[in-house]
Formats: C-alpha cells, structure tokens, sequence
C-alpha cells in the first residue's frame, strides 16, 4: 500500500484543522457583539481579520429595538429573558443574514452585559446565571454558533472602550503615544489610559499589532450619571433641589422628570445653586476613592478622549472648545428665578427629560472631571470629546472585536 495518499490525506487535515482553530484569527470571519446595557441591547456585526499582523476589524450592520425590555429586567423571571429580552434583536440579525447569504451558523454571537447585570449579579447571582441560560438557549435554537453570555467588568468595559478609540484613531499602525479614555455611562465610569506604572493595582498588558501596551483601567459601578443623580436626590429630596433650576411661573412641566428608572421620580420644584448641588455630588463621588485608584503617576500627562455623558454634556452646555469652563456655563444658566423657562429652555431647546436634568447632570460631570479633591481634577486643556472618530462612534463592542481578532 502506497503511504504517500495517506501522508497526503492526515497533511490536508492538519491543514484544515488549523484553520478551522484559528477561529476569529483566521483569514475573515463575522463576530456578533450584544451590548447589554442598563436600559437595552444593541448587536454589532462584525467582520474580523489580520492584516499584515494587525487587526482589522469592519463594522457591517447594527441592529437595535426601541423598548426592548434590558436583560437586567428579567431577574424574577430569568426564563423569560431569551426569547423576550433578546430573540426580538437575534430575529433582526437574522434577517440581515438571510437577505446577504451568510449562513447563520458561522456567525458567532457573544453578548455581553455591563452595569445594569453587574447590579443584578450583586442583587441576586442565582437569576444572573439562569438569565444567561436562557440566552445561550435562544441563540443555539435560532441557529447562531453561541460564544460567550456573560457579564463582563467596568474594567474590561474600559479597557475595550481605549482599544477601541486608538484602533480609530489608528494609534496600533504605529509604534507612538496613545490616548486615554473616560466614559460615563448611566450606571457606572470608567477610566482607562496606557502607564508606565505596571504595578499600580488594574493594570493589564494587552498586546495589539505586535505592540505591547501597559493600560490601566478602573470602573465605579455607581458614579454613571443616572446612578449619581439618584444618590443625590436621596441626599437632597425632591423640593427646592440644588441641583435644578428654578421654575415659580409654573412653565411646563410643572415638575421635573428625574429618569431614574421605576418607580418614577419628579423633582417638585428647583432652586439651582452651584457650589450646593456640586458638594452634594462631592459626596456622592468621595466614598469611591478615584484618586487613589484612578491615578497612576503618569495620570497628569496623559490625554483623554471623554465619551458617552461627558460629550452631552458638553456639547448640551457648548463646551467642547472648553471644557474646564462646563461649571461656569452652567451656574450662568441654571441659576436665578425661573431660570428653567427663561434660560435654560431657550439654550437646550427641547423641554424633554435630557434637558430637564441638563443642569444636575453638567454639575456632575463637571465635579467628577475637574475637581481637585474628590474628583480626577483633570486639566480642561488635555480632555477633548467627540462623537465621531474619523467618522465611527466610539464603542467599547469594537474593541472587544479588534481583541478577539487577535489583537
């Protein structure tokens, strides 16, 4: 018997084997990341590779459903979760890979989970588990290659978001300075930057396009600004609030909307007032200890992208050119009688909730960012937030991509 067919048959199957194991790290292949936040999910597909050693990552399609009820929402009743919090969204993603001929089956499908789970984790791990059960179970039955169903860390969550804004910014093509990231987001802050520190406790080595980077990234799961400004409404109550502005001529509405989940909360009347509403939200952020834990001895000079509720409100309150100027934009706003109708209507122009807790919200991003004490006491001049990086919006989904790419 001629062993060479043999040989040649056990060679081919090394080969297919290799490629068939190198998974996201082969030529091209789709990704599904499911962003499970606080008040929903989004999926992002993907389409991952390596090019000349680096990883390239393509943003294909995105997919989300208003009033989609948050996995987080699903606790007393976990099995429930797969075919009522996420079948709806895996159906729309169905639907776009049916009509472009891409077999379900070779779509891998991770979904992630950030603070709105973290609380349920904390609150009840039992209906933590059987929620991600039920999930894995809804995507197995629609066809999809399941992948991971978890909840992931503020530390991972911010360190995903940094890959991200330097793979945009195209900072891995080359060897050179990187820049740092802080995102607020509903529940929690992270903060996220590249050190020469590697013993500073949250450090991790992450190795992109050959590139080895130092970066340390922390979470406060309870600084994201809606879980803020529940603790400082708590603190302050809901008549004659420091933190909202006046409104004695009884202009719509007549109370303010806090939107801060169930049950509803209204602010009766305001009565802004900037150095009060600031040290209520100082005592929201101190028991966190950022300096300590957010500073590594290379914080001063590094430069930071801000995100997410930094980039609203700033741009809410017109200083993305200034941002060390956020404070006094506000207490000119907010402050003095029927400030709600005759100032700050007129700048944010819309009467929604997002203005109606524009000045508590500027107040707090600004004390978090720039206050020397129980903030980041950040520089203004080496903060700059966007929207758009070379015409992509920042998400920490991206990053986990270019990572499972091989990064």
């Amino acid at each position: 018997m001629n062993p060479r067919p043999l040989l040649n048959h056990a060679f081919l199957s090394l080969l297919l084997c290799l490629a068939g194991c190198a998974g996201l790290q082969s030529a091209s292949s789709y990704l599904t990341v499911i962003d499970v936040g606080s008040s929903g999910s989004r999926a992002h597909l993907y389409r991952v590779a390596r090019d000349h050693e680096r990883p390239r990552v393509e943003d294909v399609a995105e997919f989300t459903i208003d009033k989609l009820p948050a996995l987080a929402s699903f606790g007393a009743q976990p099995a429930a979760a797969g075919p009522q919090g996420m079948q709806p969204l895996l159906a729309r993603l169905g639907d776009y890979l049916d009509a472009h001929a891409i077999a379900r089956d070779s779509v891998r499908v991770d979904v992630l989970a950030t603070a709105g789970m973290r609380l349920l984790a904390e609150a009840d791990p039992h209906a933590e588990r059987a929620v991600y059960a039920s999930v894995r179970e809804t995507i197995a039955r629609d066809g999809y290659a399941p992948g991971r169903a978890a909840t992931i860390s503020g530390a991972d969550e911010g360190r995903y978001a940094w890959v991200d804004v330097n793979y945009l910014n195209r900072a891995f093509d080359t060897p050179g300075p990187t820049t740092g990231i802080i995102e607020v987001g509903g529940a929690s802050a992270q903060v996220a930057y590249a050190t020469n520190n590697e013993h500073h406790a949250g450090v991790e080595t992450l190795t992109i396009g050959g590139m080895r980077h130092a970066v340390l990234s922390v979470s406060f799961l309870g600084l994201g600004q809606n879980e803020a400004r529940r603790a400082m409404i708590a603190a302050s109550g809901t008549t004659m609030n420091p933190c909202y502005p006046n409104n004695d001529n009884g202009a719509a509405p007549v109370a303010f909307d806090a939107d801060i989940g169930k049950p509803a909360v209204t602010i009766a009347s305001g009565a802004y007032n900037a150095a009060d509403c600031a040290g209520l939200y100082r005592r929201v952020i101190a028991p966190f200890d950022i300096g300590a834990n957010a500073k590594a001895s290379d914080f001063e000079t590094a430069r930071f992208i801000g995100l997410s509720s930094i980039f609203h409100a700033l741009s809410e309150w017109d200083g993305l050119d200034r941002p060390e100027t956020l404070g006094q934009r506000v207490d000119e706003s907010c402050s003095g009688e029927n400030a709600w109708s005759m100032k700050v209507v007129p700048l944010q122009k819309e009467t929604s909730k997002y203005a109606q807790n524009a000045c508590a919200n500027g107040t707090y991003i600004d004390a978090l960012l720039f206050d020397g004490k129980t903030g980041l006491g950040l520089d203004g001049v080496k903060l700059h937030s966007v929207k758009r990086i070379n015409g992509m919006a920042p998400t920490w989904t991206r990053g986990y991509a270019v990572l499972e790419a091989g990064g």
